[in-house]
């Protein structure tokens, strides 16, 4: 097993061969050798100090924009400063620490005022968030500074390259030679964070503390019929049987999950990344233990998650199938399960971690309740899928949770605001700064060095964690063609169209939506 510990209140990354996600193999080192290496190189990167300090370098404002005034508009999604600053009946939520720190900054560079996005539709999906980016940058009043899930929307051109920026010192830290030293090396490498061409278009925040989502459970309830929350895919259909039979909803999806389509929490934690790593000795094609999104389209064009001629692919969507045709009860499309969740008669329900410290305080709720990782799909359930490997304690390199972007279309031409939005995101990861923020949020992780860990997490943090594979599964590549697929998907379940038909559907939607991509892209398909 692997071991994940959390030492003085600061972030280790744990030592593993990643087998599941491709990287066992090529380097010649023995397992002990291999691990007691990345041990090293994690506690480097996650305790004290960030970074070597060059001689005479102090921290300190530089000034911005030549002292012009300069308004910058900041869109932090859920992160943003909640309007009331006490709680209220209407409004229970106080959320103060961002706006702290942008009072801050506006103190250091009086010139610059911070502005919120508060007409963004935060908790909205995401093609409803691109269509109100879209809206706004037509306009030319779109935040400088957004949340779009790292890179999620590269074929738009929306993103302004960090690669300089992150090369130079952030000047608020003491020390620091170069900003991304700040951070630890596996995220300056995430496949969510970088372009097609591996350069940087969106800096780290704070991070999942572990996976992003998890199945909160009625504690009570499992104990009384002698059963364990599921460790697994098959276990979670085993045990909701054995709910069902005894007059309870089993699983109750995340509450903004209304349709039946592909892409859902499911797909990304449980099923999708556990097929998409079996794949991993062919569609890694750089060998470097992640698949990124070039690597998934030439992947794509070469047929290898084609389900008219794979049996691994066709297993993939069966097991999507299932949670619709075997866990989720009827009418579970128009019924709000929070009530029934609090009186008890919701078994399980799936939720984010942002959710924890508002389910921590819930006055309602009539049972005790914990909280586990999303149940990994294994070779119990089917041969397809690669072996998973869990850490003993804790999670293994969480994935960003707020990562933001400044967006191209609106600084290009104002390099004011441009230097002031590097200048604010460079403040905003001062390891302070985003301590206050994690402990008063409760439930992420500083995606910093020396970033304080939110003692709610305490429990959390003592599950053993499956180590998500660096790969995922693709539906389509475009906004269009995933509207076609979902659209296809549903009629599948549904029954209004059999197996055949769907498979051979789903990979025309797929290679069409792969040559869209490439199109619109300008990309270099020499070689594939």
């Amino acid at each position: 097993m692997l071991k994940f510990k959390w030492k003085s209140q600061t972030l280790m990354l744990a030592a593993a061969a990643l087998v599941a996600s491709g990287c066992s193999g090529g380097s010649g080192q023995s397992e002990s050798t291999a691990t007691a290496s990345q041990t090293a190189s994690a506690s480097q990167t996650a305790t004290g100090s960030a970074t070597a300090s060059p001689e005479g370098t102090e921290a300190g404002p530089k000034e911005i924009a030549g002292g012009r005034p300069v308004t910058l508009t900041v869109d932090l999604h859920g992160w943003m400063p909640t309007v009331n600053t006490e709680p209220t009946a209407e409004n229970p939520t106080v959320f103060l620490s961002t706006q702290k720190i942008a009072d801050a900054f506006m103190k250091l560079h009086p010139n610059v005022k911070i502005a919120w996005a508060r007409t963004k539709p935060v908790g909205k999906l995401q093609n409803e968030i691109a269509e109100w980016l879209t809206t706004q940058i037509s306009a030319g009043t779109a935040p400088a500074i957004t949340f779009t899930w790292g890179n999620n929307y590269l074929d738009r051109d929306w993103y302004e390259p960090l690669g300089d920026a992150l090369s130079s010192p952030d000047e608020y830290v003491a020390g620091n030679a170069k900003w991304s030293d700040l951070f630890p090396d596996y995220l300056m490498k995430h496949r969510s964070l970088v372009d097609n061409n591996k350069q940087p278009v969106a800096v780290p925040i704070v991070l999942y503390s572990g996976p992003a989502t998890g199945y909160y459970y009625n504690k009570d309830l499992f104990e009384s019929l002698g059963i364990n929350p599921p460790k697994d895919w098959e276990e979670m259909f085993t045990d909701a049987k054995l709910l069902k039979e005894k007059g309870y909803v089993p699983f109750a999806q995340w509450g903004n999950f209304k349709q039946i389509e592909l892409g859902q929490w499911n797909q990304q934690f449980s099923v999708g990344p556990f097929f998409a790593a079996a794949l991993m000795d062919k569609t890694d094609y750089d060998k470097d233990g992640q698949v990124d999104t070039l690597e998934t389209l030439r992947a794509t064009k070469a047929g290898l998650f084609n389900a008219a001629e794979h049996d691994y692919a066709q297993e993939m969507y069966r097991q999507l199938k299932r949670m619709y045709t075997e866990l989720l009860p009827a009418g579970w499309q128009n019924t709000d399960f929070s009530q029934p969740w609090n009186d008890g008669k919701v078994a399980m329900r799936e939720e984010g971690l942002w959710a924890l410290q508002a389910e921590n305080g819930n006055k309602q709720r009539k049972f005790n309740y914990g909280v586990i990782p999303a149940p990994p799909i294994t070779k119990s359930t089917s041969p397809d899928v690669a072996d998973v490997q869990y850490t003993e304690k804790g999670p293994y390199q969480p994935d960003p949770d707020l990562s933001l972007n400044i967006l191209k279309p609106i600084v290009k031409d104002n390099p004011d605001l441009k230097e002031a939005a590097i200048a604010f995101l460079k403040y905003l990861t001062v390891p302070e700064n985003i301590s206050m923020m994690v402990l008063e949020q409760g439930a992420a992780l500083g995606a910093v060095k020396g970033s304080e860990i939110p003692p709610l997490l305490d429990d959390w943090m003592n599950n053993s964690f499956p180590i998500m594979p660096k790969a995922s599964w693709p539906n389509a590549f475009t906004d269009e063609q995933g509207i076609a697929l979902n659209k296809q998907f549903e009629m599948w379940v549904k029954g209004e169209t059999d197996d055949a038909k769907f498979f051979a559907k789903s990979n025309e939607i797929q290679q069409k939506s792969a040559d869209d991509y490439i199109k619109k892209m300008n990309i270099d398909t020499t070689g594939w």
